[in-house]
């Protein structure tokens, strides 16, 4: 329902202000020129504080008055991530339990325009996040003609944390996920109030990268999401091979450990504990609070999911980088065959072949390709191949391999690093156009490339296809499973690259986490 008209700018027709939502009303801001409006800091779900710490979220609680929704809400308690990665903007939000907000832009010109919606998860780890870094300024898709919904969950051991005491206070007596408890709360508070802001809710599309890409595959398998979204994009992470959820009984054990060391056994001694002692503590255990096989939020193995059929079967538009990880400098030679023949057994020498060295820089060099097509492009093609195989809806597979202009003091690594290639996450401020967030030499073929990944993924949100006037085209994988297209410059279907690689992972890393 939209509530008093505000005075509209001449230059541009808007959805009339202020709006209700749950809880109450909300006014916001606009671009320079008006023609975007801008919702920052709407609430979705009660503050997952004192009691509710450690609970699903719950519904909203309401407010008086109109809320001036003109800027980001707190971030939740997480380590803080490198200043090089926020770009112009060093100001950040502060850090509270109180975290549960989304934003919103729109360039509809009623409440009747039905646009579009994509709505983006952050990625971090599952560690942090943060709705208000600057490459993720929703403002530039907007003006293609969606609705960008960016959307704040739980993260770490305050989002994650499983444990006995809390598994059984639950109805379900599970406990862990309450990071993607949040995302699907989100979604439902899209589903019902995007249309007063000129959206579709029957036509949303969810995007992440890294954490927020495996978070999208997590929600496709899982019940609790079914219906709440229409199409997907995973950018570099999907909970198959290495990345398999852990079972709920192995994280409980965690969970219980990690109490003790503060000396805190049950779900009372554990809401008393203050958050920033939870992070810090927290930090010092790398992996353990992630999603998990709970069978309820996620009900299974993903790849017996997919291979029953069960799975939220939506177009996919899914792939990773050409440099995903990180070179390990303590990887000497020896190390690196001794760690193949352990892992990979009879297989090792093949790998060997495929990904030779004779010496320890050699050695980073491999053991680092190897790790980019395990935790890359293995993952990113196992997923694609599960949906391929049971689903009736079509997948686009990508790999993207161009090398932004970095300079050094904003490596990946640092400055002393090796100059890096098409990094972790380095397609994130093309897919949302946002070259201009970061003081970089930027060239005509990246502002190019921008538009291009820009228009594949608003197309995508808008059909399905993401192909268009004037783009390469982009084959499915069902009609190509041998090919993938390269995202870069320039852009084409190529062959996939690491084929016999990634089948002697598949006998492996596939054999044993399913």
């Amino acid at each position: 329902m939209l509530l008093a008209a505000v005075a509209a700018c001449p230059a541009a027709a808007q959805i009339i202000e202020p709006v209700a939502v749950d809880g109450g009303i909300v006014t916001g801001t606009s671009s320079t020129d008006g023609k975007i409006q801008i919702f920052k800091g709407v609430p979705f779900a009660a503050p997952p504080m004192g009691g509710l710490r450690w609970k699903p979220p719950q519904p909203v609680v309401r407010w008086q008055g109109v809320r001036k929704a003109d800027r980001f809400g707190p971030d939740c308690p997480q380590i803080r991530a490198p200043a090089a990665q926020w770009g112009k903007s060093p100001v950040r939000p502060p850090l509270s339990e109180d975290c549960l907000y989304l934003n919103i832009w729109t360039g509809a010109r009623s409440a009747d325009e039905r646009l579009p919606v994509m709505v983006w998860i952050y990625g971090g780890g599952y560690r942090l996040g943060s709705t208000a870094m600057p490459d993720f300024d929703g403002e530039a898709l907007a003006r293609r003609g969606v609705i960008l919904v960016s959307i704040a969950y739980r993260v770490g051991a305050l989002g994650f944390f499983a444990h006995p005491a809390l598994s059984a206070e639950s109805p379900q007596r599970v406990s862990g996920n309450y990071g993607l408890l949040d995302q699907i709360a989100a979604l439902d508070w899209v589903r019902r109030n995007i249309a007063s802001f000129g959206g579709d809710p029957d036509r949303i599309t969810i995007f992440g990268q890294s954490a927020g890409s495996m978070s999208t595959s997590y929600l496709a398998v899982s019940p609790l999401a079914t219906g709440k979204f229409h199409r997907l994009i995973g950018e570099t992470g999907a909970g198959f091979g290495l990345l398999a959820p852990e079972p709920i009984k192995g994280a409980e054990a965690k969970g219980l450990a990690f109490g003790r060391t503060l000396g805190a056994d049950t779900a009372v001694a554990l809401r008393a504990l203050d958050a920033e002692k939870l992070v810090e503590a927290a930090g010092t255990m790398s992996g353990t609070f992630q999603p998990i096989n709970d069978g309820w939020v996620v009900p299974g193995q993903q790849a017996a999911i997919y291979q029953a059929g069960r799975q939220n079967d939506v177009a996919m538009l899914i792939g990773s980088n050409a440099e995903e990880a990180g070179e390990d400098p303590s990887m000497t030679l020896e190390r690196y065959r001794s760690e193949l023949v352990a892992q990979y057994g009879a297989d090792a020498d093949a790998l060997l072949r495929l990904h030779p060295a004779k010496n320890d820089p050699q050695a980073r060099a491999a053991a680092r390709r190897l790790s980019t097509i395990a935790l890359g492009d293995f993952t990113m093609d196992r997923w694609a191949r599960a949906q391929s195989a049971t689903g009736r809806s079509h997948v686009y597979s990508y790999r993207f391999t161009h090398r932004p202009p970095i300079p050094p003091q904003d490596y990946p690594g640092g400055p002393q690093a090796a100059p890096p290639l098409a990094w972790h996450g380095a397609e994130i401020p093309y897919v949302f156009d946002n070259l201009d967030k970061r003081d970089w030499p930027w060239t005509t073929a990246d502002r190019t490339l921008a538009d291009q990944l820009t228009s594949y993924w608003v197309n995508f949100a808008r059909s399905g296809n993401p192909n268009g006037p004037g783009l390469p085209n982009w084959p499915t994988y069902q009609e190509a499973p041998e090919l993938v297209m390269e995202l870069g410059m320039p852009s084409r279907p190529i062959a996939r690259p690491d084929i016999p690689t990634m089948n002697i992972l598949e006998r492996h890393i596939g054999a044993s986490k399913p």
